[in-house]
């Protein structure tokens, strides 16, 4: 970190609390609030890299598909000339679609494999430093009944009578019990829901899912009203054979993470009024 980084860290830590106008310092951004609360990390940096490394893939992938166009054309073209070389080419073709399907899959964990851990280490971090900073909380709730470490752990969350394991169940009861929500998007949950249930498919079964798993997968995707674009797919026999996020989902991930920075800025603003 350098030192300009540092000042002004400190700078924010100092006026954060502060209303602008009737001390003359400028006007804080809800963001700010939110990147002064997690000052241990450097969260825009990391939604940068993160980034970076989409916008490679999503290059890759274009050249992928310009190149896949390349040989299409190339074939059309020996049509009636050489049918050798025609045949060497439909079989190149026929390589560089399946090699495609695959390359497509590797992007598709990679973006899932930065997204969901930072995302859910971000709701984890927010949630710990509310904790320390003893934001207000509703009294009567069933997650306070349980334990105080039990309320602040978003990774679980309280039903039927039980605590349950579900990150995105509990970052959802939790958001609620502390006021938070209103601050957030509209469809995080679902999003988060989304991202996490692929993360745990992807993670546990690879590229190639068992056949059982890729119809679970379809029927949540129905069942819990996922935007049919959030995610596409390629299919074997009349099966859909892999499962991927399309750009769509990815950016509306991004949109979401943004929307969170701001929205627990405002939150915290809120609060501090």
């Amino acid at each position: 970190m350098t030192g300009g980084d540092k000042d002004f860290r400190d700078w924010l830590k100092q006026w954060a609390e502060v209303e602008a106008g009737d001390h003359g310092f400028p006007e804080i951004e809800p963001r700010d609030y939110t990147l002064s609360l997690l000052d241990e990390f450097d969260i825009e940096a990391q939604l940068i890299a993160i980034k970076s490394l989409l916008k490679r893939n999503r290059d890759d992938e274009a050249r992928t598909r310009q190149d896949i166009q390349e040989l299409d054309r190339h074939i059309r073209d020996s049509i009636h000339r050489d049918p050798e070389y025609q045949m060497h080419l439909e079989n190149q073709w026929v390589d560089e679609l399946h090699s495609s399907v695959f390359q497509d899959a590797a992007h598709s964990m990679a973006a899932v494999g930065m997204l969901a851990p930072f995302v859910e280490s971000l709701f984890v971090a927010i949630f710990q430093k509310l904790r320390a900073k003893s934001a207000s909380v509703v009294l009567i709730d069933k997650r306070r009944e349980i334990s105080d470490e039990f309320f602040w752990n978003p990774r679980r969350y309280f039903a039927d009578g039980q605590a349950k394991e579900n990150t995105a169940a509990g970052i959802q009861q939790l958001a609620k019990s502390i006021g938070l929500k209103k601050h957030l998007p509209r469809d995080y949950g679902k999003c988060l829901n989304a991202l996490l249930t692929y993360r745990n498919f992807m993670f546990h079964n690879g590229f190639e899912w068992p056949i059982d798993r890729r119809r679970d997968f379809a029927k949540q995707m129905q069942g819990d009203g996922w935007p049919e674009d959030w995610f596409k797919t390629s299919k074997s026999g009349g099966e859909v054979w892999i499962f991927y996020m399309s750009d769509v989902f990815i950016r509306h991930c991004i949109e979401v993470i943004e929307g969170v920075l701001d929205g627990v800025g405002a939150y915290l603003k809120e609060q501090n009024a």
